[in-house]
């Protein structure tokens, strides 16, 4: 694969965050994904005065004609507004529910049933809905509402029967309800769930084709390609849709039918009458398939047509990227965070643009401010540590982890295993293991701190601390299949316990059958038992299911021990193609002279 198709690839990494209502822009949907809302800038508690101003408010925007305002009534709305303000929201919930049960008012129960969500109690939000729908079952916006709650209860016929209510009011709003039901079942129900409640909707039995669209989109998020496009081609039988047929060119580009997927597009795309999104999406396929220039070519016409598109100018800054244009690169990012950045990733791609420029400090400052709220936070530090480790400033970089452990303490741990995996990187195996002994102080009997600091106690010869690490391990979860190898490995590398580590490793082997790198630690204890023959038999398998350079380095061994040289010497040769450096295999061919 050339180096432009690997980026446009990969590149979905970089912007990969829509969800399964963003499919057809999945490549670079997140550059518009709504913002998260606003909070006030400070933290300052309104006035009395301020709460009880807003509260009328909210109670002036209630339709009032049929509500009798009586004290007790208002009482409850301001009351419930001030305790809403102060964060009371079990207050405001009751209190807004005991005002909803006074009167019959749609306008009122609405309200309190917004206010419930709030709490995330779901006995409240159940019951306020309830209310909502005795005073107008009427409203569809309700069902709708109440569909993801159900979810929550497990409750999936339920969530049937609301939407069909939703949807037999409104059948004009049948795209937009099915997009909020697809979207929350996503996100709650397992794949099977999820497409079997869109099955059961009338709608979908009915064959109407939004109900049957909304399907073949989600058998496509949940990668059930033959499904999606079983129900997805006579849509496109019937109607030539835009929507279909950018889902089926999506679909044919993830099953590695990119022609298909263009052929099927490209006259679309170009009739005058196309939509932005189908432009778009074809200048995605063409870039994935690295067709760049007639790619940027579209980008640019939808960019000449809405200059501060934010989805067209993540685009051709990524095509910049791609293209190796720091400068132009950050003059796109640059754009899109004057115009907005919502998703919070331009301060990312500045950094990678930086870098390009050779501005190091200034990629630095950049890859420093992206928020931790951002989904290329942890991208963004590592750029950071890595350009710091370059310079030969490790200490810089373990201070600044340091205090990312102070700043997020419910990811410390994290960044715990990402300096000792970082340290480890940098060739100082000792200050990686007095890390992790430190976690370990915070974090007692954490299996990934044990099992981290047993693979760095292996480098450093603490066989002792390895194995009391790993037995830790053993003796929480049994059948931990990972370290059974590790110390099945370990122990026929590292020591004469052959017998022990054949136990442990047909264990491990038994619990993941086909693992390549336990086959390999099959292959090597026989080795070490003296039986050759079984030892090449296990070793092959491996390779055959992953040609690790190490499986290699193991088989060349066995096979020169055997007698076979030539043949051991051209395996060998198939793993130096791979990986020249690589430390095991350059150390067993220079214990046979090679």
């Amino acid at each position: 694969m050339g180096s432009t198709q690997s980026f446009w690839k990969n590149v979905k990494q970089f912007v990969k965050r829509a969800g399964l209502c963003g499919m057809p822009l999945f490549l670079f949907a997140c550059a518009s994904t709504p913002a998260q809302q606003t909070t006030a800038s400070d933290n300052a508690e309104p006035s009395s005065e301020q709460i009880e101003t807003q509260s009328r408010q909210e109670l002036a925007n209630t339709d009032t004609a049929n509500l009798p305002l009586t004290p007790e009534l208002i009482y409850y709305i301001l009351t419930a507004e001030i305790a809403g303000q102060r964060g009371e929201m079990g207050v405001a919930v009751d209190l807004y529910q005991r005002a909803a049960e006074l009167v019959d008012s749609p306008e009122l129960a609405s309200r309190s049933a917004q206010v419930a969500t709030f709490s995330r109690n779901q006995q409240r939000i159940n019951r306020a809905l309830e209310r909502w729908i005795e005073v107008d079952p009427g409203d569809a916006d309700v069902y709708i509402m109440q569909a993801p709650f159900l979810m929550l209860d497990g409750d999936y016929d339920g969530v049937v029967k609301a939407v069909d209510n939703a949807l037999a009011l409104e059948p004009d709003k049948a795209k937009v309800y099915l997009d909020r039901i697809s979207e929350n079942l996503s996100e709650m129900a397992d794949p099977e769930q999820a497409l079997s409640t869109l099955e059961q909707l009338q709608l979908f039995k009915q064959n109407h084709p939004a109900a049957h669209f909304a399907y073949a989109r989600m058998a496509a998020f949940y990668k059930d390609y033959n499904k999606a496009l079983a129900t997805l081609d006579p849509l496109l039988a019937a109607a030539q849709n835009e929507d279909y047929l950018v889902l089926k060119a999506e679909i044919l580009q993830r099953t590695n039918r990119a022609d298909e997927g263009l052929n099927l597009l490209a006259k679309a795309a170009k009739h005058e009458d196309a939509s932005n999104e189908l432009r778009f999406t074809y200048g995605k396929l063409l870039g994935e398939s690295g067709q760049i220039e007639e790619a940027r070519e579209i980008f640019d016409a939808l960019h000449a047509e809405n200059p501060n598109n934010r989805d067209v100018l993540f685009a051709l800054g990524l095509l910049a990227l791609e293209e190796k244009n720091g400068q132009e690169a950050k003059s796109y990012f640059s754009q899109l965070l004057k115009v907005g950045d919502p998703t919070q990733q331009a301060a990312y791609f500045m950094g990678l643009a930086e870098e390009l420029n050779g501005n190091i400090d200034a990629a630095l400052v950049w890859y420093a401010s992206v928020p931790a709220q951002s989904h290329r936070f942890d991208a963004a530090q590592t750029q950071y540590i890595n350009l710091l480790a370059e310079r030969g400033q490790i200490d810089k970089a373990r201070e600044h982890l340091k205090l990312m452990r102070h700043e997020q303490p419910r990811r410390a741990l994290q960044f715990y295993l990402f300096e000792a995996g970082f340290l480890r990187e940098q060739s100082l195996p000792q200050a990686a293991f007095d890390l992790l002994t430190e976690a370990l102080e915070q974090y007692p009997q954490n299996n990934e701190v044990l099992y981290s600091r047993a693979m760095v106690a292996e480098s450093l010869d603490k066989l002792d601390v390895l194995e009391a690490d790993l037995r830790m391990i053993l003796a929480k979860e049994p059948d931990n299949a990972q370290a059974l190898n590790a110390l099945g490995y370990t122990l026929t590398d590292r020591t004469d316990r052959h017998q022990e580590a054949l136990q442990l490793i047909n264990k491990a082997l038994q619990i993941k059958p086909g693992d390549p790198f336990y086959l390999d630690s099959l292959g090597w204890v026989y080795y070490r038992l003296g039986d050759l023959e079984k030892a090449e038999k296990y070793l092959r398998e491996a390779i055959q299911i992953q040609p690790d350079v190490e499986f290699i380095a193991h088989l060349g061994e066995v096979l020169w021990e055997q007698g076979k040289k030539d043949e051991a010497m051209q395996v060998w040769q198939q793993g130096i193609k791979q990986d020249s450096d690589n430390k095991l295999l350059r150390e067993t061919m220079r214990r046979y002279g090679k």
